[in-house]
């Protein structure tokens, strides 16, 4: 072997296994080179596999070792894959090629890569593995050239390894033994995780399932599987009384739940029904909460909810432990000693080596003496010792790692990653106060919670020998798969020397370990059959997951279907404001068809349906843009009639216009280049309301006079009264037509170009002819905002035309009154003008309420407080929108009202007392608000008690004021004693 060819292998460096270095000018991903193309060689390649890799059960192993043998390597230039061999039910492969040395045209290298799912399109997927790439020798018992690899195999890199393996020279040196007969050796070793985002049957592979990931509840999911596998206490769940409590708050039937999810379902279980039980909003579930904490958090609320129950006492059985804590003095017979309840042990692990110098660290004493000295009462201040002793322990032992500690100098918390060895058994009797020769405290590891990361986060697994019989599976969230004993209990001790390890990771390390008795490992795991869960639990779990299928289904059907509201005149007739219907409360003949369907099978539904044959009918579809008003689009109906509903929103309104039943024929075609489809309404100044008299379809030709006589004959007038048109625009207003010799499409300003949207509404009024220059179409103008009727014996009308009931609409505003005096008075609530006075205001609000309009008072309403504040001065003469309270327009504003005892313009001679009336027992109280005159005196205020007060038939009725200070009752005031100024 030549010296060069030595020296070449010193000088090629090991492939850095961190991911932040792997673009390292050592190594690429086999993808990096346009000559890397993922085809085979067009030489004879062959893979040589393991024996057992054609076996199916096989296929979900978590390492194998295979070779390939590549013939004619001299000529080998393009990149050749060997078979693929199934790890973790993934296709793995070796791939070669011939790469030239940087800065070097004549110096080559292999190319040696491992592959993994290289042939999948799926993005989301990802396996961690390491392993050994290896060069044999043809040599007997000269060992491989082997270079090792650690990656996370995911879809833009799912080959890993070495563009420059070893130098072509070396491997074409027959002294070196790596080539024969033009042929060499390549042999992988590899060793994988269970993969993430691939189809893995966590059931099939290991008879477990995993738990969900609602973001960061990875720690919480690796409790929840320790805690399950404690099958005593997951019998003991299932038997907590649940029957009555809510499903959406009761944490007891959310674990139930999971349990019983975790250990009948096949696929990974869901948690969010637990943690909404817990309390946590959303982004409580994406943050980590202290383990330790959480695990007795939840204990406790479980032996809280089994109390008085027949599993009472199922915790503290399993979990309880006993110490003794104890202050012993040394030189006089003074001994204190207190015993304690345990549910978990922590154990430091700073500068101990394994769990034992743990648990001795845990008892070993602590000496009290000089300054800290123990009192010891009569005996005075002694030298003792302090220390704890374990009286029990119990059958499920939780250890808590003291991995994270306070760092004084950082003023933060850090963990603690240095390597700290546990067993799989240990003997705890040296830790007792008084040891069981029949009962040996021996302990078999059961589960092993491992975190990766630091103090500020990280991942959380854990480890689970399930029938304590040395199978152990990892449970990574939704991926359960079976790992060797030695990693999970050797690779988790911390502190890691081999960074090639699977799972060996410098921050990756136990941090809480479950023990269980050996002597109680029978009770502890006893197997949990169908007929140890109560009938009733399983019927409601079953129940709440058919309705969950229901509800799924029902929204994949939702998706698939189209909700079509169907408005129909009757709704416009109920209707007697602007616009043609109210959204929120109209009531709609509601119809679902499927999104395929087409319009033919939807005009069908509709015929069926009102029972009107399909060519005396016709569908209006109204436009989405509410800015336009309520319009409604041309639908033809004949050319989209086979048309499927696929593209239309849901809901979708339609307005259905059918022929009345005794109207004979059928409905005139429609041609919107020469036709235009309107509604009609009439306004009446007296109801101050519009009423709705049908609709109809002109030609545009048309003019607005020749409407009339249509009109007049619908109202019962005569056919030559003379009506004011309008018509009704977007946003609450309208426009008056005219001339109306005028054509229609001359003067409605609501058809669009290619009048493909019609729907225009046109508001009629009765025109009366005066012999009076104020008149106002009909109306004369008087000296108080209103305008009398000539015709109707001259009443007054606050909206005489439809221009002054549309203006009025701007000013409408929602106003709920309180009253004061009631406490928690929910109100009522009425729609008037702001510029209404508040005279006005009193009248509608009495007529409301049933009392007389001069006894309401006033409060404005303070806005930030939402409370009565100041009241409305008596002969006020503002408008109601003084009165408001400003904010936003459509927001519904709040005044205060009070009924008082008396006419309210009195109250400016007034002054308000309020006073306490004690009976003669001097116990009855009463309170009293009196209003005497401003300028009375004391006397004057008597008398207006003496009016309100109900006297007994033997009371003298004399009345006495007193004022009380400071707890003191202060000398009465003489009866012609002056109100004012006191």
């Amino acid at each position: 072997m030549d010296t060069d060819g030595t020296e070449n292998h010193q000088t090629i460096e090991l492939m850095d296994t961190q991911e932040t270095d792997m673009l390292d000018s050592n190594m690429t991903t086999g993808t990096e080179d346009a000559t890397m193309q993922q085809e085979s060689n067009q030489m004879d390649a062959t893979a040589v596999p393991d024996s057992n890799a054609e076996n199916i059960e096989d296929e979900v192993r978590s390492e194998a070792t295979f070779d390939f043998k590549i013939p004619n390597f001299s000529k080998l230039k393009d990149s050749t894959l060997s078979p693929p061999v199934m790890v973790r039910n993934l296709p793995w492969k070796i791939m070669a090629l011939q790469r030239n040395e940087r800065n070097s045209t004549e110096s080559k290298s292999l190319g040696f890569f491992l592959q993994c799912n290289g042939e999948s399109d799926l993005t989301n997927w990802s396996c961690n593995a390491v392993a050994e790439l290896r060069l044999k020798s043809w040599i007997p018992g000269q060992e491989a050239f082997c270079r090792k690899i650690k990656h996370v195999f995911y879809s833009k890199e799912n080959d890993w390894g070495f563009s420059y393996f070893i130098g072509w020279n070396e491997i074409m040196d027959p002294e070196k033994g790596y080539i024969k007969d033009d042929t060499i050796v390549l042999e992988v070793h590899v060793v994988a995780e269970a993969p993430h985002g691939v189809f893995w049957d966590s059931k099939k592979h290991t008879g477990y399932v995993g738990l969900k990931n609602q973001g960061a509840t990875c720690y919480m999911n690796s409790l929840l599987q320790t805690l399950c596998f404690t099958n005593q206490l997951r019998k003991a769940v299932y038997k907590m009384p649940t029957e009555a409590d809510d499903s959406t708050k009761s944490v007891g039937l959310a674990l139930q739940r999971v349990f019983h999810d975790l250990q009948f379902m096949d696929k990974p279980v869901g948690t969010k029904k637990l943690t909404k039980s817990f309390g946590w909003e959303t982004l409580d579930s994406f943050m980590q909460h202290d383990v330790q904490e959480f695990l007795r958090v939840l204990l406790d609320k479980l032996e809280s909810k089994m109390k008085g129950t027949c599993v009472e006492g199922t915790v503290p059985h399993l979990f309880e432990g006993k110490m003794k804590s104890y202050i012993k003095c040394k030189n006089v017979d003074c001994t204190s000693n207190r015993l304690e309840t345990f549910y978990d042990i922590q154990l430091n692990i700073k500068g101990k080596k394994n769990i034992y110098e743990s648990f001795q660290d845990y008892i070993a004493a602590e000496t009290l003496e000089g300054d800290n000295k123990y009192d010891a009462g009569v005996h005075g201040l002694q030298d003792a010792e302090k220390g704890v002793i374990f009286k029990s322990f119990p059958p499920v032992l939780h250890l808590h790692l003291m991995r994270f500690q306070y760092d004084p100098i950082t003023d933060s918390s850090v963990k603690f990653n240095d390597r700290f060895e546990f067993l799989e058994q240990i003997n705890l009797d040296p830790y007792l106060d008084q040891k069981d020769p029949k009962n040996p405290a021996i302990y078999k590891l059961h589960a092993v919670l491992v975190h990766s990361g630091d103090n500020h986060g990280g991942h959380y697994v854990v480890y689970i020998n399930p029938m304590a019989d040395g199978r152990w599976c990892k449970f990574d969230d939704d991926v359960v798969s079976s790992c060797s004993k030695m990693e999970a209990i050797e690779h988790n001790y911390g502190g890691v020397d081999d960074e090639m390890a699977i799972n060996a990771k410098h921050c990756s390390n136990a941090y809480m370990l479950v023990y269980i008795r050996t002597s109680e490992i029978p009770m502890v795991l006893e197997q949990i059959t169908p007929s140890d869960i109560p009938v009733e639990l399983t019927q409601r779990l079953n129940e709440e997951k058919r309705l969950e299928v229901a509800r799924r289904k029902e929204r994949t059907e939702a998706n698939l279907m189209i909700h079509i509201h169907v408005i129909l005149e009757e709704v416009f007739e109920s209707h007697a404001s602007p616009e043609l219907f109210d959204f929120e409360h109209s009531n709609y003949h509601q119809i679902r068809m499927k999104k395929s369907q087409t319009v033919e099978e939807l005009l069908g539904t509709l015929s069926q349906t009102f029972k009107v044959a399909q060519n005396r009918m016709r569908i209006w579809p109204l436009v989405p843009h509410r800015n336009q008003g309520q319009k409604f689009a041309h639908f033809d109906a004949n050319e989209d009639l086979h048309k499927q509903l696929i593209n239309v929103d849901s809901p979708w309104y339609i307005y259905v216009e059918m022929l009345c039943p005794d109207v004979g024929g059928l409905l005139p075609s429609f041609d919107r280049k020469r036709d235009v489809f309107m509604f009609f309404k009439f306004y009446d100044p007296i109801k101050k309301c519009l009423t709705y008299l049908g609709h109809g379809q002109y030609q545009l030709a048309t003019r607005v006079c020749d409407l009339i006589p249509h009109i007049n004959k619908s109202l019962g007038f005569e056919a030559t009264t003379e009506l004011s048109v309008y018509e009704e625009c977007p946003s609450n207003s309208v426009q008056k037509i005219i001339n109306m010799n005028d054509t229609l499409d001359k003067v409605l300003t609501q058809l669009s170009r290619d009048n493909s949207i019609q729907g225009v509404i046109l508001i009629f009024e009765k025109k009366i002819a005066l012999n009076n220059s104020d008149s106002v179409d009909g109306f004369i103008s008087n000296q108080q905002n209103v305008v009398v009727h000539p015709q109707f014996n001259h009443l007054k009308l606050e909206l005489p035309t439809v221009d002054h009931y549309f203006r009025d609409l701007l000013h409408r505003v929602e106003i709920l009154f309180v009253d004061k005096t009631v406490v928690n008075d929910p109100g009522f609530t009425l729609e008037i003008s702001n510029r209404l006075s508040c005279t006005q205001m009193a009248q509608a609000v009495a007529e409301k309420i049933n009392t007389d309009p001069n006894r309401i008072q006033f409060f404005k309403c303070v806005g930030y407080k939402d409370l009565p504040g100041n009241a409305l001065r008596p002969l006020h003469e503002g408008s109601i929108k003084d009165l408001l309270a400003h904010g936003k327009p459509r927001m519904t504003k709040k005044v205060f009202y009070q009924i008082l005892s008396m006419d309210i313009n009195e109250l400016e001679n007034k002054r308000q007392f309020k006073c306490l009336f004690l009976a003669s027992n001097l116990k009855d109280e009463k309170e009293l608000v009196l209003y005497p005159n401003k300028t009375g005196t004391v006397k004057t205020l008597l008398e207006e008690a003496s009016k309100i007060i109900e006297f007994s038939e033997d009371s003298t009725r004399k009345l006495r004021l007193v004022e009380v200070s400071s707890h003191k009752i202060l000398s009465p005031p003489k009866e012609d004693t002056a109100l004012e100024g006191d």
